[in-house]
């Protein structure tokens, strides 16, 4: 007699087709936070694509999905290029602007006024 609800053994060289959409996740994220941190200038793009980034890394960790062998996990790489991509573009914008058209950002408003 055989249990219904009794998960299937895996070999070690096969790979379960869940893993597979795991790691797409996680691949994901890396590519995309990489491609964003890349084209940070291009403001509205550069940022969108490191933004989705940063979500899906977010959401790859957060399920618990990783990719990788002997501990390297593609879904932290993801969210670090997608902070860094984040981060980079919003100071190439407030940079562009201040260089530009003369406006601080707010933050330096309140602490140079001029």
């Amino acid at each position: 007699m055989t249990d219904a609800h009794a998960t299937p053994t895996v070999l070690p060289n096969e790979t379960n087709v869940l893993w597979t959409t795991r790691r797409g996740l996680a691949t994901a994220s890396f590519c995309l936070g990489f491609w964003g941190s890349l084209t940070f200038w291009w403001y509205p793009f550069g940022l969108a694509i490191a933004s989705i980034a940063l979500v899906l890394g977010l959401l790859a960790v957060l399920m618990g999905w990783r990719s990788g062998e002997k501990g390297f996990h593609l879904a932290w790489l993801g969210i670090l290029f997608g902070a860094t991509g984040q981060g980079l573009a919003i100071g190439a914008y407030r940079f562009a602007q201040l260089s530009m058209e003369g406006t601080p950002p707010p933050i330096l408003q309140m602490i140079w006024p001029f």
